[in-house]
């Protein structure tokens, strides 16, 4: 994978065994690696057919283990759930679509 395609920094939240997932409390920092944060675009969403909500992104990442679902992205100051994975190991790469969690400032699910 190219280095200069990863070019945004975002850290990785998993979740805290036993917590119920509905504030960052119950997540701990993994991480943060370089990415390429990419929104989905109209024309994307016109070209697969499938109704994009806004907030929706892809992320390419260097492999990285212990990545799962659960996981919440912070990227530019905002908090994304993971909604699916693509973990290419051969390639050292994962792609991640995600969208806007629901997390606010005050730590608390709002939706």
């Amino acid at each position: 994978m190219d280095a200069g395609a990863l070019t945004e920094r975002i850290s990785v939240y998993t979740p805290i065994s036993g917590k119920n997932l509905t504030s960052l409390n119950d997540y701990e920092l993994a991480g943060t690696v370089w990415a390429n944060v990419r929104q989905i675009t109209t024309r994307e969403q016109l070209r697969s057919g499938v109704e994009v909500q806004s907030g929706q992104m892809t992320i390419l990442i260097r492999y990285m283990s212990g990545l799962t679902d659960d996981c919440l992205i912070l990227w530019n100051g905002s908090y994304y759930a993971i909604d699916n994975l693509s973990p290419d190991k051969k390639k050292g790469k994962i792609l991640m679509g995600v969208s806007y969690s629901g997390l606010n400032e005050n730590q608390r699910l709002t939706t």
